[in-house]
């Protein structure tokens, strides 16, 4: 494979991720640039044979996902593939691909804001054009050994895989902390609990410690995608209750007002009822 002309647009947490997966090309040839107007990082007055977009996808005040950032970002760069590594909603890819003409391949990122997360994940997941696929599956072979694993799927089960992870980690982190209460009313001890329900491989170690000052999650990526999940189907019953009974573990020690713990998620920032904003201790 020739060495190719890359560009990483925003460096914020997954944009140096990105970056530090994708280093090792600097040793074949390949040149990384990074685009970030608020590091005064610029990018060249060319044409790149693959960028990817790393910026943020915030919601709203009603938990809706902002696509804005990453639709400039699509427009204003100029490269023959745009890889989005950004969570999008469900049905995005295609969108932007259709509205601006453009190369799109979507590849949910996994690396995370938290000590569970993997520094550089054994796999990647590509969606869009097959022969587009290839050219990105082909870059990660040149660092890649022969366990690193690449799936090719679709724009919209990729989004929706994205959400599907995020979901089922706050669901277990709510689950924990669920049973973390219901051991204390028994009197019994939580770690000791949580090292016998681990001693089934089938349960998995991650994100089953409870802190019992902050028994909820509170993470920048779940606390975002759960309200932007919710938002876009209506058959997000399990996730609404437990975003309910997070925003309820969260809030109620502070709130003197209203008690829809609902209204704590979309619209924080309005009330007037906290005797004192919770902190975060990510």
């Amino acid at each position: 494979m020739k060495p190719l002309n890359l560009l990483i647009v925003g460096y914020g947490n997954i944009g140096t991720h990105v970056y530090d997966d994708l280093k090792p090309l600097l040793k074949k040839g390949f040149t990384i640039d990074i685009h970030d107007p608020y590091k005064d990082l610029k990018k060249k007055d060319m044409t790149y044979d693959m960028a990817f977009i790393c910026v943020p996808t915030d919601n709203d005040e009603n938990g809706v996902v902002q696509i804005n950032v990453v639709e400039d970002a699509v427009k204003d760069t100029d490269a023959d593939i745009i890889v989005i590594k950004s969570t999008i909603p469900v049905g995005c890819s295609e969108y932007l691909r259709d509205k601006y003409n453009k190369t799109i391949v979507f590849s949910p990122e996994y690396y995370g804001t938290t000590v569970h997360a993997p520094a550089h994940p054994n796999f990647v997941i590509l969606a869009g054009n097959k022969s587009d696929l290839n050219e990105v599956a082909n870059m990660y072979a040149q660092i890649k050994d022969g366990t690193f694993r690449i799936k090719y799927t679709d724009y919209k089960t990729a989004e929706l895989a994205k959400y599907m992870e995020n979901c089922f980690l706050a669901l277990k982190v709510t689950f924990c902390c669920e049973f973390a209460d219901i051991a204390k009313d028994f009197g019994i001890n939580y770690p000791e609990l949580r090292e016998i329900f681990i001693m089934d491989e089938r349960m998995g170690d991650s994100h089953t410690y409870v802190d019992p000052e902050q028994p909820y999650y509170d993470s920048h990526c779940l606390n975002k995608d759960i309200p932007a999940l919710v938002n876009q189907s209506e058959k997000a019953k399990l996730m609404k209750a437990c975003m309910n009974i997070n925003l309820e573990k969260k809030y109620k020690p502070d709130c003197n007002k209203c008690g829809d713990y609902e209204y704590c998620a979309f619209e924080y920032d309005k009330c007037t009822g906290f005797i004192e904003a919770p902190e975060s201790n990510d």
